[in-house]
């Protein structure tokens, strides 16, 4: 009986210490194939790049000097995702309302005051696109292309069309299209700097340089006095020479230059590379585009000066003219006076870098109908408070006539198909011979090699063109 309970506690303890066994086994399986699968996981979550750096410990990110495509560093995009969404959250105010700060790009030049700019008036933007033939294609836009540096030479006195090409600049700087680096005045006497600046200062850009006229080329406007009286403030408005101005920014222009070649030496000596294999961004040299809208008194004393002249060969990329009479005929920017004249066939025969001209064929049909612009923001201003819209009003009294429908867009024509690449204008240039005499008559002609350019539209439709120009102009309009 005893051997019978004996050999009953014996089993007992050996299946329970053999269930021990098994449970230990299973359990021991089960973690090791978990954490293989966690490593699978984990592998297949980390970049090859992030293994790397995790491997290497090497610090990720940028600036200029990282090695070239192929040689283990490659920009963390992510990180600068989060710096860009940490940048947006900085400029929030308290209230919840972004800030637009100007660029301050010039302080390095001039100290400026810094005005607070105002945000774009988004409902005046819906209907701006990019011209597509295709209407599908209208949401898939490419990218945009980086900012051109933009300098617009103004008349602002003739017509009312340069307060409409002035409100452009600004509303396609603050979006980022351009960078307006200063406005010229190529008429003479301190009001119409005043005028300009009075405008830019409601639209935020009360710290943009303004250069003087180079000749003192007479003028007068009706609407010079209503904008000074308006707008106009003192404490941020900075006159300079035109010259002298154009001058100084193209030198920022070559300093920056200079300290890149330093940069693209010591990049090519510390990874052994060739130039060929330099990052875009030491590749390229900045570059800007002069616009004018008026005489070209300024341009032709910024050739005639030699250091002038040397600048523009290296930093200006393309002039961009409104003005020529196609095929041919007197067009008011080339023989207002004889120094207009004069100056309009220096720039033609001298320039070191490309004219590209916006003829009376540029904004015209052969049936005669024209491109208008500033009707919306006249509807649009009903206090009164716009300046564009009052220099408007101001041109109409003054001329005894209804600008209710709009004016001739020249000037924004010129400065808005000369800040946007071609296929967002859905315009293209053509090659052409043109000739100016000695009363600023001028000639085109397909006869003779081309010297110049000018623009062209790719469609008879007005009206497509038209809503571009005006939903720049009403953007300002708050």
């Amino acid at each position: 009986m005893r051997e019978n309970i004996f050999i009953g506690i014996l089993l007992l303890v050996t299946t329970v210490a053999y269930s021990l066994i098994l449970v230990h086994i299973y359990s021991n399986t089960n973690t090791a194939e978990d954490a293989a699968e966690y490593a699978a996981v984990s592998e297949d979550s980390i970049s090859s790049d992030e293994a790397a750096y995790l491997i290497e410990d090497e610090p990720r990110g940028g600036g200029v000097f990282q090695k070239p495509a192929g040689k283990g560093r490659k920009e963390d995009a992510a990180g600068e995702e989060k710096q860009a969404v940490s940048e947006d959250a900085a400029a929030v105010s308290q209230d919840g309302i972004e800030e637009d700060k100007p660029d301050g790009s010039m302080q390095t030049i001039m100290p400026h005051v810094q005005t607070m700019r105002p945000s774009v008036s988004t409902a005046s933007l819906r209907g701006l696109t990019i011209w597509t033939e295709d209407k599908e294609d209208e949401d898939k836009q490419p990218p945009l292309p980086d900012p051109e540096n933009i300098i617009i030479d103004l008349d602002y006195n003739s017509d009312v069309d340069d307060t409409a090409a002035l409100r452009v600049a600004a509303i396609l700087d603050r979006m980022g299209r351009i960078k307006l680096k200063a406005a010229m005045a190529s008429t003479g006497g301190e009001k119409v700097c005043k005028a300009m600046h009075a405008q830019l200062s409601y639209d935020g850009y009360g710290n943009i340089p303004i250069g003087a006229s180079a000749e003192n080329t007479p003028g007068g406007s009706p609407y010079w006095d209503d904008l000074i009286d308006h707008y106009f403030t003192a404490g941020d408005y900075r006159l300079y020479n035109s010259v002298e101005l154009y001058k100084q920014i193209l030198r920022e222009l070559d300093r920056t230059e200079k300290e890149k070649a330093k940069e693209r030496k010591l990049f090519m000596d510390l990874f052994e590379c060739k130039e060929e294999d330099l990052p875009p961004e030491l590749k390229e040299v900045e570059k800007l585009r002069i616009v004018t809208t008026g005489y070209l008194v300024n341009v032709a004393g910024l050739l005639k000066d030699p250091e002038g002249y040397s600048l523009v060969s290296r930093y200006v990329d393309s002039i961009w003219i409104t003005g020529g009479i196609y095929l041919q005929g007197d067009d008011h920017n080339f023989i207002v006076t004889r120094s207009c004249a004069d100056a309009a066939r220096y720039v033609l025969s001298s320039s070191p870098v490309g004219l590209v001209f916006s003829s009376s064929a540029s904004i015209e049909n052969e049936d005669g109908s024209v491109i208008f612009c500033g009707s919306g923001i006249q509807y649009l201003d009903k206090k009164g408070t716009d300046p564009v819209a009052m220099a408007y009003r101001d041109y109409a009294k003054a001329n005894n006539t209804s600008l209710v429908g709009g004016r001739n867009a020249w000037d924004p024509f010129c400065l808005w198909a000369a800040s946007l690449p071609m296929e967002e204008t859905n315009l293209h240039l053509e090659a052409v011979n043109m000739m100016i005499g000695d009363t600023g008559y001028n000639r085109f002609s397909y006869d003779l090699p081309p010297n110049c350019q000018i623009i062209r539209r790719n469609t008879t439709e007005l009206g497509w063109y038209t809503s571009q120009i005006e939903g720049l102009i009403n953007a300002g309009y708050r």
